[in-house]
């Protein structure tokens, strides 16, 4: 005996969906739409339907005595045409469509983040080089006191030489 099945049939422009399963039956009538989604939203109703109800419930009570069975129904009509695309396999279309979202931001702060560094590295080769250029200055700087130094003590030799000189030869 079987015991789940699932049937899609066109009659115009109408479609006629229903779900068999455990002896439970769930049509649905609907202008052309798609089987995945209408047997997404036949499997919706009828989890909510078996969440809410015993199997014996189900199949001992008129459809229309099952007052929340009809609040669930309601609701799940409202969530499948305010939400076309979401359905029992669209939550994962959905879910991945945040995923990709947020890795599309996330990527985009990395991007960011890698031209601030580059900036900064940028900056930091400009800084290294203004530090090579002021060393190299001040080490210039540095001889050429050196060299004034230097100069300075010769002709201090020299003036004191001839100072020397001087007296000798004068006295």
């Amino acid at each position: 005996m079987i015991s789940k099945f699932n049937i899609s049939i066109t009659f115009f422009r109408y479609k006629i969906q229903y779900l068999y399963e455990n002896s439970i039956i769930i049509l649905l009538l609907s202008e052309s739409v798609n089987d995945k989604y209408a047997f997404s939203f036949l499997n919706d109703v009828k989890n909510e339907l078996l969440k809410n109800f015993s199997i014996d419930e189900l199949m001992n009570t008129n459809g229309f005595q099952l007052n929340k069975g009809t609040e669930i129904l309601k609701k799940k009509m409202l969530y499948y045409n305010s939400h076309p695309v979401t359905t029992s396999n669209g939550e994962i279309i959905e879910n991945l469509n945040l995923a990709k979202d947020a890795m599309i931001e996330n990527v985009e702060a990395l991007l960011e983040r890698n031209d601030k560094m580059d900036i900064i590295a940028q900056k930091s080769d400009s800084l290294k080089n203004f530090s090579n250029n002021l060393s190299s200055f001040a080490e210039n700087i540095r001889n050429k006191e050196s060299e004034r130094k230097n100069k300075f003590i010769i002709y201090a030799i020299i003036l004191v030489g001839i100072i020397i000189l001087l007296y000798l030869f004068v006295f």
